[in-house]
């Protein structure tokens, strides 16, 4: 190559490469326009941070706590209610299909299932809304919801029993005595987390236990309130 050329080729790579300071200086400028940037997003955010997000959270707690006290006390409510309407109803399929597997002290007859199913179906339909709510409450209602609907199939089967020649009937009747248990262990836990979440609002005890009739796994009432 001769000189002329790269006396070019050297004046060419002058232009294109700053010299030393030349890149200090853009460095220093890249620099500082992120730590400009850095402190502009925390002026933007600082009244977004960690104070706003604990104010929220309270607020949203005390939402949920004005909720749940709002529905705590018509949940009672409606327990005691199905509890009274359903004390007549399981005194007498005691009798039909008597919880300790004996054999029944009463004949089954239809008049006596059709009234069972009428009672048992207006309180399924009690149940049938289910609004939000905390954990308390949604546990309680929904085993509230579960054992009556246990109930349900149990007047089922009695009323499919009705039908039914034996030995068949009187294991029918066997069978809804069992599932007519079932609701009654799953309304006792129901009704213990209902006392238990009434308590923890200062509301006392509340004792919505069914009568059971000595049927076993059955939880009773603690004996306060």
């Amino acid at each position: 190559m001769s000189r002329t050329v790269r006396s070019r080729a050297t004046k060419a790579a002058a232009w294109t490469t700053p010299p030393p300071k030349a890149k200090g200086r853009v460095w220093a400028g890249f620099l500082t326009a992120f730590l400009l940037g850095l402190a502009v997003a925390f002026l933007i955010t600082s009244g977004n941070g960690p104070d706003a997000t604990q104010r929220r959270i309270a607020e949203l707690e005390r939402e949920d706590a004005a909720r749940d006290a709002a529905q705590l006390g018509p949940l009672t409510d409606q327990a005691k209610d199905i509890r009274d309407r359903l004390a007549p109803v399981l005194a007498a399929m005691a009798q039909a299909a008597p919880v300790d597997g004996s054999a029944p002290k009463s004949p089954l007859t239809s008049d006596a299932v059709t009234g069972w199913r009428d009672v048992v179906a207006a309180a399924e339909k009690s149940y049938e809304q289910s609004p939000s709510a905390g954990n308390g409450i949604n546990v309680a209602r929904s085993g509230l919801r579960t054992a009556v609907q246990q109930l349900a199939a149990a007047v089922k089967g009695l009323e499919t029993a009705l039908t039914a020649a034996e030995p068949v009937r009187g294991t029918l009747v066997a069978l809804a005595g069992e599932q007519r248990t079932l609701a009654l262990r799953t309304w006792s836990v129901a009704a213990v987390q209902l006392d238990v979440i009434n308590i923890e609002a200062g509301r006392g005890h509340v004792h919505v236990q069914l009568s059971t009739g000595g049927a076993p796994g059955v939880i009773a009432p603690d004996g306060n309130g």
